[in-house]
């Protein structure tokens, strides 16, 4: 949480050039048109600093991508134990291993892909097969949230980088995944285009439903995006969301590890919650609590502003109050404040004498 002001989220915005067109996925269905940020989106949570786990942003580096051109064998060659088809009732696509930490393997996809499934199955090139929890997932209503986690135990596959840089038109990438249910198929193209402020990467590499949620590789064997959605009817004009994209996305996640999400009230509908900036007026804003229980059983509070502004808190029994938040960019800000309990909810006051009130919260301590 910042001191004077709630941290607020960039509105994402996709520009293809064309309003109103439908644009298939390339797992299933229609995209559709209405932005809106992962569920997890915004504010990474803090815990106390001896059970605090770092993000799985944290551990998607690979030692690094490979310097100068690849040929598209030797691409293959060095990114198919990264790569998984995913898999669950009618649902196909795949995924990659973005980390590996606390005795667990991360993977990256499509919220399509896995759509209302809690578990999925995994088959990795060697033939092996897993089962995979999907740990955080977006809301799919645009493809940049169109994104989801899994998580598996142990140490499985090998940990794909993701591209540090813009990807440029012209640039050569490669496509790995599960066309029409053909495993690890690889397909080879440019990126024609870049849309949606950078945001989307178009490629002439074929994509078709079951490569959704896989990597889109560079010749360095660096992650450029992840294939999601195609042009429908169309041969060559096919999309996929950009590394940074994805990277914001395992950034903004509030933990490691496994967590569940539920929210702190029966009901779902948004309440008022009072926020005052330091020096400033106090604000009624919509907002919505839920808790996330960690696997080492910290407990932490994320609340979603109306605006879509994320903040995220660890209440400890001591009156101490840990604060995270992301401005949507990327760039989280910490903060340690205090908290209250009054009749009808919780007072937390940040460093900088800000202040919010959330109605009908009485949180369990660590």
């Amino acid at each position: 949480m910042q001191s004077n002001s709630r941290i607020r989220r960039s509105a994402w915005g996709l520009q293809l050039g064309a309003a109103g067109l439908a644009f298939a996925l390339s797992g299933c269905g229609l995209m559709r048109a209405t932005a809106e940020v992962p569920a997890a989106r915004a504010a990474a949570a803090s815990r106390p600093a001896a059970a605090a786990k770092a993000p799985p942003a944290a551990g998607i580096e690979a030692s690094s991508c490979a310097t100068g051109r690849q040929s598209a064998e030797e691409v293959f060659r060095s990114a198919r134990e990264g790569v998984a088809v995913v898999s669950s009732g009618n649902s196909l696509g795949s995924a990659f291993v973005v980390a590996q930490q606390d005795g667990m393997t991360y993977l990256a996809t499509n919220a399509h892909v896995v759509g209302g499934s809690e578990v999925m199955r995994l088959k990795w090139v060697d033939g092996s097969s897993d089962r995979a929890r999907v740990v955080a997932r977006g809301s799919g209503k645009a493809p940049t949230s169109d994104l989801a986690l899994l998580a598996v135990e142990g140490q499985r596959g090998k940990v794909l980088r993701l591209r540090d840089q813009t990807s440029a038109v012209g640039q050569e990438v490669f496509v790995i995944g599960a066309p029409k249910g053909l495993e690890f198929s690889l397909s080879r193209g440019v990126v024609s285009s870049l849309r949606g402020n950078e945001q989307i990467l178009q490629i002439d590499a074929a994509v078709n439903p079951g490569n959704s949620g896989g990597p889109v590789l560079d010749a360095g064997n660096c992650v450029a995006g992840i294939a999601t959605f195609k042009y429908g009817d169309s041969e060559g004009l096919n999309f996929a969301v950009s590394s940074k994209v994805v990277r914001e996305f395992l950034a903004q996640l509030p933990t490691g590890g496994s967590t569940t999400r539920q929210p702190e009230t029966a009901s779902n509908d948004d309440t008022l919650c009072l926020f005052r900036a330091s020096g400033g007026e106090e604000e009624q804003i919509p907002c919505r609590i839920s808790r996330v229980s960690a696997r080492n059983g910290g407990t932490l509070y994320d609340l979603a502003w109306a605006d879509g502004s994320r903040n995220a808190y660890a209440f400890f029994r001591d009156g101490r109050v840990a604060i995270r938040a992301n401005d949507g960019s990327g760039r989280a800000q910490s903060d340690e404040g205090t908290f209250r309990r009054l009749q009808g909810g919780v007072a937390v006051r940040g460093s900088g004498d800000s202040l919010a009130f959330i109605p009908g919260l009485d949180p369990v301590l660590n």
